[in-house]
């Protein structure tokens, strides 16, 4: 699903060419611009966190960009250089590091096909949650919102997103400290003021997932089974936290994109499933095991925790049909045995860690005082939520029901009613403050205007 099927290319052009008629919209200047101009010295600063594909990849040793930018010039995916450049290292233990860091958050994507055309994905909801002070010339031009003059109220949180959830929530924690004593800097020399630097962070579709995790245990690393006390060790500088479309009950979308691969859009090359299969993150967005999302021919859930189901059936790195994949992605190990024993191994630990983290992020506690969470969902899109596997392998989605198109709205609620009790209220493992419903696509719901206007209530106006 790498941007949770990322459909905002084709989505956003054909928006700009002939969406003509449009529902009313606020007038959101009218009604926020008074309170965005205010520069109250006990605001919140904003940390916007945008979910899987969301910021730009590049190579530590010579800058060049594995992720951001296609077309002329730029690193095809599905070839074997794209594939190295994307795949994270192939091992037994551990998560080497691969010279790859996250350089920015993607306001606009560059296709460079001569035209050096630029769209934009994340600018309007970098504008919304900028509202709090910050400006972007770049999108201030195209928001009807004075923010103001003061701009380190609002920062975007840039990570590599083919890694585990667990390991950027601890750069997350790094990051929040950074931020904080740079606030109380600016705060002071401003305005004399001492007080202590809470945040907001607005999180899209996985960067949620980070969000919670560090809210829940800090940057605490994952135990290898998930049982850990939930210490809300990041909750002391959060009071809110706002997730968008974020797949608290994963999504199956990823086990698609395991076996198929994966492509933003007709124009541009397919990621490579070998790639793929290689980031924790990817099963990480996967359902938990128990809830019965992946079953096979027989109706009969699938233990996919279990590495010998995979081997068994031939899926993601063990698919016998990717044995130059492999090959390309082992070059130091010649014999194919080798690299399936190293690619079966990977896989096991792969699947171990979603284990582990699907148990620590549907730990149930109550908030601490002070913290509020809020989720935003679609739930008026047709949305996948089973996927059958024939004896073949073949994948097929099976059941719809309610959600944005890649994340359902039983999955953002991480709603844990069975069918029979679906009168009672909502049972969740989320203790939410509030939540609210989108009637738009993935994507789309960072620049609806219901969804913009809600945000900037919560932010600026909610006592």
């Amino acid at each position: 699903m790498l941007s949770m099927r990322f459909t905002f290319l084709l989505a956003i052009l054909a928006c700009s060419i002939g969406c003509s008629h449009r529902p009313a919209a606020p007038e959101l200047g009218a009604i926020y611009n008074a309170a965005a101009r205010q520069s109250y010295v006990d605001r919140n600063p904003i940390i916007v966190i945008p979910g899987i594909l969301g910021s730009k990849l590049v190579k530590n040793a010579d800058g060049q960009i594995i992720w951001g930018r296609f077309g002329s010039g730029a690193i095809d995916h599905s070839s074997v250089e794209g594939m190295r450049s994307l795949a994270l290292p192939v091992s037994a233990s551990g998560w080497p590091r691969d010279g790859v860091k996250a350089e920015g958050v993607l306001s606009e994507l560059e296709l460079a096909w001569g035209l050096n055309f630029r769209f934009k994905a994340y600018s309007r909801m970098l504008a919304a949650f900028g509202a709090g002070g910050y400006l972007d010339p770049s999108l201030a031009a195209a928001d009807s919102i004075d923010y103001g003059s003061e701009h380190f109220t609002c920062f975007q949180f840039a990570y590599d997103w083919r890694r585990s959830c667990a390991e950027n929530a601890a750069l997350l924690g790094e990051f929040v400290e950074e931020k904080r004593r740079y606030v109380a800097k600016e705060r002071k020399r401003l305005y004399g003021s001492t007080a202590p630097v809470k945040f907001d962070i607005n999180a899209h579709s996985m960067g949620g997932l980070i969000a919670r995790y560090y809210l829940m245990y800090g940057s605490r690393p994952l135990d290898a089974n998930g049982e850990m006390p939930v210490t809300w060790a990041g909750a002391r500088h959060v009071e809110k936290l706002i997730v968008v479309g974020t797949p608290n009950g994963g999504s199956v979308y990823p086990f698609h994109d395991i076996k198929e691969g994966f492509r933003l859009s007709p124009l541009v090359p397919r990621f490579k499933a070998a790639a793929i299969g290689t980031m924790p993150s990817v099963y990480e967005l996967l359902p938990p095991e128990q809830d019965g999302a992946l079953i096979d021919e027989h109706s009969h859930p699938i233990p996919y925790y279990d590495v010998a189901e995979w081997e068994h059936r031939g899926l993601g790195l063990l698919d016998p049909s990717y044995t130059d994949d492999l090959a390309a992605l082992m070059p130091e190990t010649p014999e194919p045995a080798e690299r399936k024993n190293r690619a079966r191994d990977h896989l096991a630990k792969l699947l171990q860690n979603a284990s582990a983290f699907h148990r620590a992020i549907n730990r149930e506690s109550s908030l601490p005082s002070g913290l509020e969470l809020h989720s935003f969902a679609g739930d008026a899109v047709k949305t996948g939520s089973r996927v059958q596997v024939s004896a073949g392998g073949k994948m097929q989605i099976i059941d719809w029901i309610p959600g944005d198109g890649s994340v359902t709205r039983a999955s953002v609620l991480r709603d844990m009613r069975k069918p029979d009790q679906a009168a009672r209220r909502l049972m969740s493992p989320i203790p939410w403050t509030s939540s609210y419903f989108v009637f738009t696509d993935h994507v789309s719901m960072t620049s609806d205007p219901a969804f913009v206007d809600n945000v900037l209530h919560l932010l600026l106006e909610r006592p």
